[in-house]
This record gives C-alpha cells, sequence and structure tokens, in this order.
C-alpha cells in the first residue's frame, strides 16, 4: 500500500502556524485542515511528539514518515519536496528506528486529534 501525502501537504512538518499565509493559488488555501484552529490542533499534537523527534535526533517529518511506513501494509510513504535538501532529509526518516511502544504513543496521540470542518 502507498501512503500518498503522508506529511499531510506540509501539516505534519511543524513549519505550518495559524495565521500562515499560503500564498496565491496554493491549494491548501481554504481547505478546512488547513484552518487556524485545525493547524492549531495539529500543532498540539506535534508539540506532544516532538520531544521523540528530539531524542531519535529527527525532524518532525522524519518522524511522522517513519512512524507512517510502520503501520501494516504500507510500503512506501510517497512525500513530495520542494528541494533537493528536503529530498534527503526525507530519505533519511528510513534510518530512525521506532519500537513498538514509540509507535503506540504516536498512534495514541494522533486518535486524540480532532479536527473541526
Amino acid at each position: 500500500i502507498l501512503a500518498y501525502s503522508p506529511l499531510g501537504r506540509g501539516l505534519l512538518t511543524g513549519k505550518i502556524y495559524p495565521g500562515y499565509n499560503f500564498s496565491e493559488g496554493d491549494h491548501r488555501k481554504g481547505v478546512f485542515y488547513f484552518s487556524d484552529e485545525n493547524i492549531k490542533r495539529t500543532n498540539i499534537f506535534l508539540d506532544k511528539i516532538k520531544s521523540l523527534a528530539d531524542e531519535k535526533n529527527a525532524t518532525l517529518a522524519q518522524l511522522v514518515l517513519r512512524w507512517t511506513i510502520e503501520q501494516p501494509g504500507i510500503t512506501i510513504a510517497l512525500a513530495g519536496a520542494r528541494n533537493g535538501e528536503q529530498s534527503i532529509q526525507n530519505a533519511n526518516a528510513i534510518n530512525i528506528r521506532l519500537d513498538e511502544s514509540e509507535v503506540k504513543f504516536i498512534t495514541d496521540e494522533l486518535n486524540k486529534l480532532e479536527l473541526v470542518k
């Protein structure tokens, strides 16, 4: 199974914040996932898993990609990149090791995330 956009079009990288100014024509503008409230809620989730990313010497994006690959049946996490450095960082997610309790921790925190429509 291929996971498409496992970084939520950038939302799960920790780089988007409430009031983020999406450029004209950006497909994320107006999508409910990117409302200020949902960005705030998502960032609370990311804050909860950031210490694990730091412990692994990884970015939030790398941690999310690795967690995605750990999901049953997932064989590919198709993540976009805006430049070569992002491509390299994404590829390095494969070097992160998550044990069962760490995967469960991320899953449990994600399951607490409630977005508004």
